[in-house]
């Protein structure tokens, strides 16, 4: 039996589309969770028991500085070594939206070697 890939749909405040981000990789055949990005800080929640990370849409703490720029360096001060490994480990990851310009933002594309 194949098992399902565990998907991780990470929200924070002003992130929206996450309930349907989720829904359609569940109507994929994926397992997917909404995890709020304090889990992973906080390490009640570990980035490494998912196969795909998805970063939705929305407008990240009210992209009051600039389109995901906040959300960005989140990601890059508080949970670079585990997303470095993340994608060492050959894992996924999708940005739409606002999810986007997080990936630009944070150095996560392929080729960026700043993360």
């Amino acid at each position: 039996m194949r098992r399902k890939p565990k998907v991780c749909v990470l929200r924070t405040a002003g992130t929206n589309c996450d309930k349907e981000t989720a829904f359609a990789f569940s109507k994929a055949g994926a397992e997917a969770e909404l995890v709020h990005i304090n889990k992973f800080i906080n390490a009640s929640s570990n980035l490494h028991d998912y196969q795909i990370l998805t970063l939705p849409g929305g407008f990240s703490y009210g992209d009051d500085i600039a389109s995901g720029k906040i959300f960005a360096n989140e990601l890059r001060s508080k949970l670079a070594a585990d997303l470095k490994k993340f994608i060492e480990e050959g894992k996924l990851i999708i940005g739409i939206c606002n999810g986007f310009q997080i990936l630009v933002k944070s150095g996560l594309l392929p080729g960026n070697h700043e993360l």
